[in-house]
Parts: C-alpha cells; structure tokens; sequence
C-alpha cells in the first residue's frame, strides 16, 4: 500500500483499481486512467482530461472524480472543479475497509480544496468610451433583485468580487445610463467594455424678431423654440420675411446644461438698394444729356420734354434690373451705408459746384463725382470697421440735418430779396453761389458730426428704430415751430417775405428742440422698457389727468414727472 501525501502522489495509489479481468470495460479504464496519470504528471492536462473522463464513463468509480477534479483546476476551469469535487464527496463511502483508509485522506483533501475553491474571487476588468464614467455593481439577491451598489469606481477599473449574480450601472452626465447583468464564475477574469450613448442636449433657441426655425433643413416652428437635439454637429437656420437668413453650424457636445441661442436678425436692405440704383441711374442719365445737349433742363422746350423723362426712366430700370439680378441679400447696415454716403457725398458736390459755378455743368459732375466717391468710401468702412445699422443710422440722422440746416440756410439767403435768384447771390452782383455753399458746409458738419457721435461709447447702444424716432421728433419739431413761425410772422408784418424768413428761423429751432426733446426721450423709459438694453435713466411716467366731481365744482389731479399737480 503507497503512503504519499500530496494530491499527485495519491494518483500513484490510484493507479491501482480493482479490475476484473474478464471485465473489458474495466480494462480499458484502468489502461486510459494509467495513461491519462502520465498525461497529467507530464503536464498535457487536456489530454488527460479526457483520459479521465474516457475511464470514469467506461468505470464510473469516485476516485476517478477527484482526479477530474485535479484536472480541471490545473485547466482553471473552476466551476467544473467544484462540481467534480461535489460529486465526489457525495458519492457513497466504500465498504471496503481498505479502499475505505484510501478514500478518506483523498475526503479530506477534496473538503479542503472545494472551500479554497469556492473563495476564490472573480476580478471584473471594466472600461467604457469616453473614460472617467461612474461605474458601480451590485449583487443581485432573490430578495433585492436590482441590488444595493457595493463596490464602485470610476473606469477604467477592476473590481475583484465572489462569484455570483451581478448589476454593473453606468453613469455619466450627459450621456444615457446603461446596465449591464453579468455572473462572474469562480476565479474568472472578466472583461467589460461599454461604448456610452449621447443623451440630447436641451436647447433653446430666441430670436428678435420671431423667426422660422430649421435645424438640419427640418422646420420646427416659430421661435421662441425649446425642445432637445442630439449630440453632433447640426445646421440651424433662421428665416423671415425682409430679414437676412441666419445660417450657423451649431456643435452640440455631451453635457446637461442647457444651451441658450439668441439670434438678433439683420434686416435685408434690398428694396432700398434697389431703389437707389433706380435713383442713381435717373440722375446720372439726367447728367448725361444736360452735358449732350448744352443747356440747363429747365430750359427743355415742350416739345422736348421727352428727352428727360426717357433719360432718367431708362437708366433707373437698368439699375434697378441690375440690382435686382445680382444682389440678393444686403444688410440693413451696409445699404444704409452706402446710399447715405452716396447722398452725402452728391450734397457735397452739388454745394460745391454751386459755389464756385453756379451757372454751368460743373454742379452736375460734382454731384456724380460726389456720389461715387461716397459709395467707394462706404464700401470700405463697411468691410473694416462693420459698424452696427444703429451707429449708421446715427451717422446718417446728423449728416441728414446738417444737410437739412445748410438747405434752410439756402432758403434764407434766397428770402433776402426780391432780387436775389435760385442759387442765393443778388443778381449781377458777380458772386459766387452762396447758396452752394451753405449747403456744402452745412453737410460737411452734419457728416463731421455723425462720424463723431457714433464714435462715443454711450451712444452705440442706440438702435435703428431709436434713430429714427429721433429723427421723428426733429421732424415735427421742425414742421410746428415752422408753421408757427410762418402764421406769426405774415400775421405781424404781412409779407410773406418776412414770413418765410422767421418760419425758417423757427424751423431750424424747432428741429434743435425735437432733436434733443426725443433723444432725452429715447433714453428715458416711457411706461415701461425700453426696446434695447435696460437704460440706467430715470424711468418716466406717461402724464395724466384725473377729474374728481366736488361740490361746487370739479377738481382736476395732473399726474406728471412721478408727482402729482
């Protein structure tokens, strides 16, 4: 009888199975377990694997399982171990008491190795795309089946865990939490790898005005807009009537904040450059035959009276049409722009060729020279300096009434005298046109001060509406303080002479007051606020009058400037 101690050593006694000769299954088992204990001994545990199960299935003996059991510990296939080991303690003990004393040291050794096998952990390797995702498992129990998070990390990691059931979560703001079930068996290494799908990003989307909204060339509604969009690169789109459409590559990246877009719509000047063009093609075809035919259009005889009309319908269609076929879109700012420059630098032709000949072709090339000029500067400004179509607005409304103030200037000189003609120098006196150059410094100033006023820094915040409310009350400033003056004056004098000379004065007063009187007004915020940036003025109130009956009469409560009168 052999007496070794180690589990390989046992296998030498093992070697020895009781065997019937006339049993040829029993032969063939003995002669493959002897084989497959070579196998083992030498290393080649696969083949002794099956060896051993070839014998057990010819000779199912109990011994012949805890040799499996060896087998495939060594092949690290511990569930099947476990198993083995099992069926071999459970097994009947043999009668046989010298088979019994071989069984039990092999009992004690499979008790021994079944513990140390089911001990032995699991180790979970886990990953996911992108990195840094919260990761936590759970064991889940018959009596908690989603599990209570018992381990947790932050991949990549590992996590080194008994066999069993298990619930791995991920987690990442941003993206959509995923589970997975897994059921590590004992001693295995397993690999977890997850690829994180994007949740969509809230978005929200304004615009000033309301627009049409596309994103990725599907209509969504009107803006104000909220909703979600996935994560990527998307093209989104706004669209209205007379407005520039907005186009903008929106990259939309993981993330739980949500993403707020305010779009401030510029307007499409076309219809105004389009009109300019007609206007500036009726003026230079008007040029072109007062320079063809030598002599002033007003001395166009009746007959004639064609020759103009053709002159300056034909070439505004051509600018128009011109226009028309190759511009498209035109910011409000830059057709501004332009067609202010183009005037203002018409005026300043037109005075100055008033001024030095008043009587010949040289106004009319000036003025087209002037204009040209202009356009040429706007151009360039535009593409440099990109002002906002408020700073052009304010640019134009002082250039606009600096030109307004030399033309009344103009008017003024003419109401000097009877004898004083068009271009404001007394007939056969030999002077040059004054009124030519009136209106010539008066549109010098007013473009000096526009470019001055829409260089300061509290000004810019002005808008194009503000601008032309301004202009508004210049306007009618303008328009009562000049129809009073006029009413006043003939009443006083009866000459419409003098009339006119005191309606212009109180005119040009006029407009001063509602200039000032609206830009106060303007950056005030009248019963409520303003259409732009919050202003830091003080807020007013719109005036009111409360009548109260009484006895013996009726009192009157005036509500004006916060207080009542």
């Amino acid at each position: 009888m052999c007496r070794l101690s180690a589990p390989l050593a046992v296998l030498c006694c093992l070697a020895a199975l009781p065997a019937s000769g006339a049993d040829s299954n029993t032969e063939m088992a003995d002669r493959e377990f002897q084989a497959a204990h070579r196998d083992f001994k030498a290393g080649n545990y696969e083949s002794a694997l099956r060896r051993y199960q070839t014998a057990y299935r010819l000779a199912p003996h109990p011994n012949i399982l805890y040799n499996l059991a060896l087998t495939y510990e060594r092949l690290l296939d511990y569930d099947a171990a476990i198993a083995a080991f099992e069926r071999f303690l459970a097994a009947a003990p043999s009668r046989d008491p010298e088979a019994l004393r071989t069984e039990r040291p092999l009992r004690l050794l499979a008790e021994r190795a079944l513990r140390r096998l089911r001990a032995l952990p699991a180790r979970i390797w886990v990953s996911a795309i992108p990195e840094q995702v919260e990761v936590s498992i759970s064991p889940q129990l018959p009596d908690d089946p989603r599990g209570t998070p018992r381990w947790q990390g932050t991949t990549p990691t590992v996590f080194t865990v008994p066999a069993g059931r298990y619930l791995l979560r991920f987690h990442r703001p941003g993206y959509f939490d995923e589970e997975v079930p897994i059921e590590p068996r004992v001693g295995q290494a397993l690999l977890v790898q997850r690829h994180m799908r994007y949740r969509p990003r809230a978005l929200s989307v304004a615009s000033s005005p309301p627009a049409r909204l596309y994103l990725d060339d599907r209509l969504l509604g009107w803006t104000p807009l909220e909703g979600s969009v996935d994560v990527g690169t998307h093209r989104l789109r706004l669209e209205r009537r007379f407005y520039i459409p907005h186009l903008v590559q929106l990259e939309v990246k993981p993330g739980q904040t949500p993403l707020r877009y305010q779009v401030e719509l510029v307007q499409n000047a076309r219809f105004e450059v389009v009109l300019g063009a007609a206007l500036a093609g009726a003026g230079l075809g008007l040029v072109a035959l007062r320079t063809l035919q030598e002599k002033p259009l007003e001395q166009t005889r009746d007959h004639e009276v064609y020759l103009p009309l053709f002159a300056a319908v034909l070439p505004a269609a051509l600018g128009a049409g011109l226009v028309l076929l190759g511009v498209n879109q035109v910011p409000a700012s830059q057709a501004q722009m332009i067609l202010g420059n183009t005037t203002w630098g018409a005026l300043l032709g037109l005075g100055l060729g008033f001024g030095v000949d008043p009587f010949g072709i040289l106004p009319h090339w000036l003025a087209t020279g002037g204009g040209i000029v202009g356009a040429t500067a706007a151009l360039a400004v535009e593409r440099w300096i990109h002002p906002t179509s408020g700073r052009v607005a304010l640019y134009n409304s002082a250039a606009l009434w600096g030109a307004t103030l030399g033309g009344l200037t103009w008017a003024y000189l003419i109401s000097q005298g009877w004898s004083a003609t068009f271009i404001g120098n007394v007939e056969g006196s030999g002077s040059s046109g004054n009124g030519g150059w009136a209106l010539l410094v008066g549109t010098a100033s007013g473009i000096g001060t526009g470019a001055l006023l829409a260089s300061l820094r509290p000004l810019r915040g002005l808008s194009r509406r503000q601008v032309a409310l301004i202009d508004l009350g210049g306007l009618l400033g303008g328009a009562v303080a000049g129809s009073l003056g006029l009413g006043i004056g003939y009443g006083a004098t009866q000459s419409w002479r003098e009339a006119a000379r005191a309606g212009i004065l109180t005119a040009v007063g006029g407009i001063a007051a509602g200039l000032v009187g609206a830009a106060l007004l303007t950056r005030l915020r009248i019963g409520g606020p303003s259409s732009t940036r919050p202003s830091r003025a003080l807020q007013l109130t719109l005036p009111s009058v409360s009548l109260t009956p009484q006895s013996g009469g009726i009192a009157a409560d005036l509500t004006l400037l916060g207080g009542v009168w």
